[in-house]
């Protein structure tokens, strides 16, 4: 089966489930793994379930912060040749702790500052989507639109 690894990633309450879940919703085929499934040794648990699920899905959807560079690293050495679209979701700092505050503080603020100040921004994403200036739909429309041409080209 020809997959498609699609990777949300961004600082904390960025807006990377929201979209994640509906790029999900209209891609028949697809199958979403979270860092939020893994409490302890989150992203090394996290790749190898990417890795292992890669050829089982049209569509495998990974959603997590991946602040640090070697992470994302990590992930495109375990997927080997399996093709991978790399969205980078993020917003103002300011933004995130709104969020963050209004969905309950889900993560502590400590924590969203510590994540934000130490996050290692891509080089050059697939798709790199600034929440403060697009809404979920847009941006889910945006990453559809890159799925299909990826396909069209690839």
């Amino acid at each position: 089966m020809f997959g498609l690894i699609i990777l949300f990633f961004g600082p904390v309450a960025s807006g990377k489930s929201t979209i994640a879940r509906m790029v999900a919703e209209r891609l028949p085929g697809s199958h979403v793994l979270t860092s939020d499934m893994f409490r302890r040794r989150t992203y090394s648990r996290l790749i190898r379930e990417v890795a292992r699920l890669k050829d089982t899905y049209r569509y495998l959807i990974v959603d997590g912060t991946f602040y640090k560079r070697r992470w994302r690293e990590e992930l495109r050495e375990a997927v080997g040749g399996t093709p991978m679209l790399e969205v980078y979701v993020h917003c103002s700092l300011e933004t995130g702790l709104r969020r963050n505050r209004e969905r309950g503080g889900h993560v502590p603020e400590r924590a969203v500052r510590i994540v934000w100040s130490e996050f290692e921004p891509p080089e050059l994403p697939d798709v790199e989507i600034d929440t403060d200036c697009l809404g979920p739909k847009e941006a889910a429309r945006i990453v559809l639109g890159m799925i299909k041409a990826f396909f069209m080209i690839g």
